[in-house]
């Protein structure tokens, strides 16, 4: 609880506190919750010992920058693209990296005539690219659904001969990715063929499509999980669940985020407050009291220390109004009173938005100077005084590396920020980490 809520509260009468139905946005409760970083396994290439780079970030100081240039390619699938709006890609501290994945510009089949679909793990280790999925092969799709190679089976998925699916399309990232470390797992709230810039007349997978929905004909589809990438195994999957998230609006309107302390997947926003229940391969509907964010292109994190979710949008035209909390204890959404202002808005174009566990703070990078006042800088949320502190502007040097297609994510481990800056879907990403803060 703030400084200020306590002086408020000691205020009112004795009985009224007794009986007051109230919803906080900040509270001193500890959650303490396990987060599963301790290293325990180490994708296939990447790095088991850490490379010289490490040791410059361990000693990078406070509010310091680092370059460490162009990520090693993958030998056989070269290197991660930049893609647009997909700022927050999700870090795996105990696979010492994090996963991207999203589309960018809309259909785009890279020049090996593999989709954009494909799946990538950034090694800090190794300072290097691993392909874990290529992408959908646009030149041989159609003949292995005509073949029997792939087909939809009764969960209503393309799928291959061990029921691994197809995996899914996104338009773009958004904030539909997050990463369960307790079961070493990627989620994407996501479909197959679920973007219709590629199924419409003349899109790369039309005939595709419409010999999927043929085959999907008089079935009676069942509600489906997210789709699930797991590490372990390096196998895809996607099981029939008995209930899915209702309402909400499309284009990273509600956000996907692994909450440590229930070691559920949250779905929320406009949706209001969804979790998925592993055990019994369900969505939960939460049902939360209080205000829901509106619009659409959020970014969201998850605060362990307080069993919160910090959620900030960008239709609202004051910097207040766009910043929320989703308290998970209390289930309630509220907009948090704050002293000092944050930034204009957030959106996953421009702001790579994550909580700072080592410092106890949400920290906001944004990257471009062209939208509304606040602008560029990294803007940093203090949750002990519910403050802001002025932005922090980002070196010259930063700002010339900037694309249109950046991403980036937070590891804990190093108390550091990494962020990816390249243009969108070119193969031209380069790597540089921040610290905000030293641990205390």
């Amino acid at each position: 609880m703030s400084r200020s809520s306590r002086r408020h509260l000691a205020s009112l009468p004795q009985w009224l506190l007794c009986c007051m139905p109230f919803c906080l946005g900040a509270t001193e409760r500890v959650v303490h919750a396990d987060h599963g970083d301790k290293p325990t396994l180490t994708l296939p290439g990447a790095a088991a010992e850490a490379g010289p780079h490490v040791a410059q970030i361990e000693a990078l100081g406070d509010n310091a920058w680092l370059y460490l240039g162009p990520p090693q390619p993958d030998p056989a699938w070269g290197s991660a693209r930049g893609r647009s709006w997909g700022t927050n890609q999700p870090a795996a501290p105990d696979l010492r990296g994090a996963f991207v994945f999203g589309e960018g510009v809309h259909a785009f089949v890279k020049p090996d005539g593999h989709y954009m679909n494909d799946l990538w793990f950034y090694d800090i280790n190794g300072h290097r690219w691993i392909c874990l999925y290529p992408g959908i092969d646009t030149r041989t799709l159609l003949d292995q659904m005509q073949d029997g190679t792939l087909q939809v089976d009764e969960r209503g998925l393309l799928a291959d001969e061990q029921g691994q699916p197809l995996p899914p399309l996104l338009i773009h990232a958004y904030g539909f990715l997050a990463y369960d470390p307790h079961q070493q797992q990627l989620a994407i709230v996501a479909g197959q063929f679920d973007n219709y810039f590629t199924t419409g007349p003349g899109g790369v997978f039309a005939e595709a499509y419409r010999l999927y929905q043929q085959q999907r004909a008089g079935k009676d589809l069942p509600g489906l999980s997210p789709f699930f990438y797991d590490a372990r195994q390096g196998r895809w999957r996607c099981t029939i669940v008995q209930a899915t998230p209702r309402g909400g609006e499309p284009y990273g309107g509600s956000q996907l985020v692994y909450v440590h302390g229930k070691r559920q997947f949250f779905w929320g926003g406009t949706s209001g407050a969804w979790f998925f229940d592993l055990a019994n391969g369900t969505w939960v509907d939460a049902r939360p009291t209080g205000t829901l964010p509106t619009g659409i292109d959020h970014c969201a994190c998850y605060d362990s220390r307080r069993d919160r979710i910090y959620y900030y949008t960008n239709s609202a035209s004051a910097a207040h109004e766009n910043f929320f909390i989703y308290d998970i204890q209390q289930n309630c959404w509220t907009r948090p009173r704050t002293v000092g202002s944050g930034p204009a808005y957030a959106s996953s174009y421009e702001s790579i938005f994550s909580y700072d566990r080592a410092n106890d703070a949400l920290v906001i990078i944004r990257l471009y100077a062209t939208e509304r006042e606040p602008r560029r800088g990294v803007y940093v949320f203090d949750p002990q005084t519910d403050s802001w502190a002025d932005p922090l502007p980002l070196p010259p040097q930063v700002i010339d590396q900037v694309g249109d297609g950046n991403f980036g994510f937070y590891d804990p481990t190093l108390n550091a920020y990494f962020c990816c800056f390249a243009h969108d879907s070119r193969d031209d990403g380069t790597i540089w980490v921040y610290r905000y803060r030293k641990r205390p």
